[in-house]
């Protein structure tokens, strides 16, 4: 993890935890039904298109985790190739 990640790293409910998708679910319900149910001019498109946004996000979130983790995950690479002599371990425990 970094320690100041950017910006746009975090959802903005993060410290809520599970409890946003107990704030979020009605939302998603509202705006699904006003999509399907509701005449067009009692649509609100902007509503609709939020939640493909955030699934979008979390998408393109999970895509760049996943090839940033993808080299250690092959694990055919070591950064030192030599192991760790006693004088080395010395050193350091007696700094």
């Amino acid at each position: 993890m970094a320690s100041r990640p950017g910006i746009l790293t975090d959802w903005p409910w993060k410290p809520l935890g599970n409890f946003k998708y107990l704030i979020l679910t009605p939302w998603v319900v509202h705006s699904t039904y006003s999509v399907f149910v509701k005449d067009k001019s009692e649509r609100d498109i902007s509503t609709s298109l939020i939640f493909p946004s955030l699934l979008l996000r979390m998408l393109h979130n999970q895509i760049w985790i996943t090839l940033s983790r993808y080299r250690t995950a092959k694990g055919t690479t070591r950064i030192v190739d030599k192991g760790i002599e006693f004088d080395q371990v010395d050193r350091e425990r007696n700094w």
